[in-house]
């Protein structure tokens, strides 16, 4: 057979394939998209050969033949299920985003979204009887004496924030729950690049993603007080819209949407927690449940290290609006030693240490700090503004994940910055011509630069980190 029929050959079969795999994802599309439009409408009737269709077509694509066994579940099959979806306030930066101000509960039954409510964090916060002690830095902070429902996700694994977030909510009234899915606002800015301009005809406004922070702030902070109804009031509008726009859906926005979605779970402005095992384990292989995880270790010539950058503000304001920070790690080997010097730079850009919402944002950032670095680190050594500090530092080890944490307040005011350094090391006990650095990124935290320069081989780089990443060099000898 001469060339060029079996190029023409390779090419009919090329484009016969491509012909085929566009039909099958268009068809794969369509089966998802009106099983997933019929559980939004409560069509519960049509779930069981929607579903059946979309298994059927799925099932040569293993993620998606796994998640169909126990989506039946998710839904409602067979027992009512009921979500929690936590809206969270990275202008307030919390360890899983933000500061939880209000919720959503979802409640699906077989097959079908039933309800949907939209509350202030407040209601159930100030039903929940008895007493519980806050975690130090809390306490530090508020002066209270007690720890509540809104600053309950405080752990820095939301897996482990969860069932504590969940205890919170139990005591306050909503029970039965299986799930929390926490949402920051970055997310629903994206939503709105899709969906937006949303016009809510009750507030004479049109909502899109440059004004929607600023007008949640607005309405939150209008005349507030425990238990009033105008953040609920206006977020229930919201969303409402949304899910209106959500049963009228094209294609394109479809494609959109999904898009959407997955940068957000992998970029961890979406988090999932379930009471189901199964569930969790299966969203856990995406890195979409906010576990500490460290999945390198030092193997024969490769030399592994680890880095995860906790803020909590703790301030009671939105000073996160206004705040620039840059990552430096300067690495040397030297005898043994992996050396490493970490330095962070905070700039607070707020204009005033006690501003005037809404007109004004921002405020002295009361920063409670956690660094987790490998648990095999030694020697460490913390300096503000190049003054050691060695009082009030919080470790903590947590060695199923072979790692510590660092925690400490770091104070930037208004128009100032501070300059954190913290150096230890760890021992090499082999010979490496590799080096694997491991970061995970804050939910709540969009993205920073990060440089990385390794003193003792003349090497330097810059890289921008929006999502949890593993570095990889090759070392000079």
């Amino acid at each position: 057979m001469s060339k060029k029929k079996k190029l023409v050959i390779f090419l009919f079969g090329f484009f016969y394939l491509f012909v085929f795999l566009c039909l099958y994802f268009s068809s794969l599309a369509l089966s998802g998209k009106t099983l997933f439009l019929d559980v939004v409408n409560n069509k519960q009737e049509n779930f069981s050969k929607n579903y059946l269709s979309w298994k059927n077509k799925a099932q040569f694509i293993k993620p998606l033949k796994e998640f169909n066994e126990f989506l039946p579940q998710l839904v409602g099959i067979g027992k009512e299920t009921n979500y929690l979806v936590l809206l969270q306030n990275n202008w307030e930066l919390r360890p899983s985003g933000g500061f939880m101000g209000s919720y959503g509960k979802l409640s699906f039954k077989n097959g079908g979204l039933t309800n949907i409510k939209v509350e202030d964090i407040y209601v159930p916060d100030g039903q929940i009887p008895g007493h519980v002690d806050p975690p130090e830095p809390i306490q530090k902070a508020f002066k209270q004496g007690f720890w509540k429902l809104r600053d309950s996700n405080w752990e820095i694994d939301f897996m482990t924030a969860s069932k504590q977030i969940l205890w919170f909510f139990e005591k306050g009234g909503e029970k039965d729950i299986n799930g929390l899915i926490a949402l920051n606002f970055i997310f629903l800015k994206d939503l709105l690049d899709v969906f937006g301009p949303i016009n809510l005809v009750d507030y004479k406004l049109d909502i899109n993603s440059s004004n929607f922070v600023n007008l949640a702030q607005e309405k939150a902070q209008a005349d507030f007080f425990p238990g009033s109804s105008q953040k609920k009031d206006f977020l229930s509008s919201l969303t409402k819209e949304l899910i209106f726009r959500f049963k009228d859906i094209n294609y394109k926005e479809s494609f959109q949407l999904l898009k959407v979605i997955f940068k957000n779970l992998n970029q961890k402005q979406i988090l999932l927690s379930f009471n189901s095992k199964v569930v969790n384990q299966y969203f856990s292989k995406f890195n979409w449940t906010g576990e500490i995880k460290r999945l390198c270790s030092d193997k024969e010539n490769i030399v592994t290290d680890y880095l995860y950058l906790v803020e909590t503000n703790l301030g009671a304001n939105k000073a996160n609006c206004c705040l620039e920070r840059k990552v430096e790690q300067n690495i040397s080997f030297e005898n043994s030693l992996l050396k490493e010097k970490l330095i962070l730079g905070y700039k607070n850009n707020s204009p005033e240490k006690k501003p005037s919402p809404p007109q004004s944002w921002g405020g002295i950032y009361e920063n409670y700090l956690r660094i987790l670095i490998p648990l095999e680190s030694e020697n460490i050594i913390v300096k503000i503004n190049d003054q050691q500090i060695k009082e009030n530092i919080d470790l903590k080890e947590y060695q199923q994940q072979k790692v510590k944490s660092i925690g400490f307040f770091v104070i930037v005011d208004p128009l100032s910055e501070k300059k954190v350094e913290v150096s230890f090391q760890k021992k090499v006990n082999h010979k490496a011509n590799k080096y694997y650095l491991e970061i995970q990124k804050q939910p709540g935290v969009e993205s920073f630069p990060f440089i990385i320069n390794f003193i003792s081989q003349d090497l330097k780089t810059t890289k921008t980190i929006k999502a949890d990443s593993i570095l990889k060099f090759s070392l000079i000898d």
